[in-house]
């Protein structure tokens, strides 16, 4: 075999190495199970087991019924339960259930059992109260250094949970008044802009912790004082805020928003900040007329 032939032979190998190796890893990504699914499908297992049924798809419609007739949950945890077991399913049990008319028809029966006067109640979605922004703000400016830095930011970007606990030093350009934001929910990078008050405080966060550019901006810090970079998880972000103001990351999202319609800002101005890709959806699920404005003509 010549030169030639023998390095396009082994480039061959190596391609085909690659090519196996690329499909390899993109079929575990594939068959992740996500760990917020890790609840409900428990709560499946444990089903089949005590009513003695196999796992597979009759035994998952009978238990997203009596998710309905008898446990009454919401119409959101319904539909959040049925995307777990159909992804355990698949996963798991390799039983895909995409083209199963038979099921296909019993889900869409149940759904529209939840339109039922009986089970009305359960579609309704109660948000997160927008709170007064300068009542807040006088709050936050009350806390702990770094409390106060995170809370800050939390509050002018409108970030989600998901937001916050990604963002490292690196991503802040204070210079230029703004951070870089990945959103998770969209797959995307968004700039969001900040305010001199919230750059200060940020400023005085990373002196007294000692931050670097690869730190992560939340972090964890032990009881002693120890700052250790680590992204915590939503769920632990979640309680630090409750911890610290009583509230959650999604009541800082809305005051913002409703904060700045107030003060005129449109839509698209709105969205820009917040990250919102809908325009719909921001004006559906945050700009509801507030219980103030309503008192007001009482």
């Amino acid at each position: 075999m010549t030169d030639f032939k023998l390095a396009t032979h082994q480039d061959t190998l190596e391609n085909q190495k690659r090519y196996h190796n690329r499909k390899i890893h993109i079929e575990k990504k594939m068959e992740e199970i996500p760990k917020q699914y890790e609840g409900d499908i428990r709560r499946y297992k444990n089903y089949c087991g005590s009513t003695a049924q196999v796992v597979g798809a009759e035994a998952m419609l009978d238990y997203l019924y009596i998710s309905l007739t008898e446990q009454q949950v919401k119409k959101t945890t319904w539909e959040r339960r049925l995307a777990a077991i159909r992804k355990y399913l698949s996963v798991i049990h390799k039983i895909d259930l995409k083209g199963e008319a038979g099921v296909a028809y019993e889900l869409s029966g149940i759904r529209k059992m939840y339109q039922e006067d009986q089970y009305a109640h359960l579609t309704q979605v109660r948000g997160k109260s927008a709170l007064n922004k300068k009542e807040l703000m006088d709050r936050l400016h009350c806390l702990p250094i770094r409390a106060k830095a995170i809370c800050l930011v939390n509050l002018v970007t409108a970030n989600r949970p998901s937001e916050m606990v990604r963002l490292k030093i690196s991503d802040f350009d204070l210079n230029n008044k703004c951070v870089h934001v990945y959103l998770k929910k969209q797959k995307r990078w968004h700039t969001k802009r900040l305010t001199p008050e919230v750059i200060r405080a940020i400023d005085v966060y990373i002196r007294e912790y000692g931050l670097k550019a690869d730190n992560y901006f939340v972090g964890r810090v032990y009881k002693n004082g120890r700052y250790e970079s680590t992204a915590i998880s939503e769920i632990g972000y979640g309680k630090a805020l409750k911890r610290w103001t009583g509230i959650t990351g999604y009541n800082f999202r809305k005051s913002q928003v409703v904060a700045m319609h107030a003060a005129g800002a449109d839509l698209p101005t709105i969205a820009q900040q917040t990250g919102h890709k809908s325009l719909e959806t921001l004006m559906q699920h945050y700009l509801t007329v507030s219980e103030v404005t309503i008192d007001k003509y009482l």
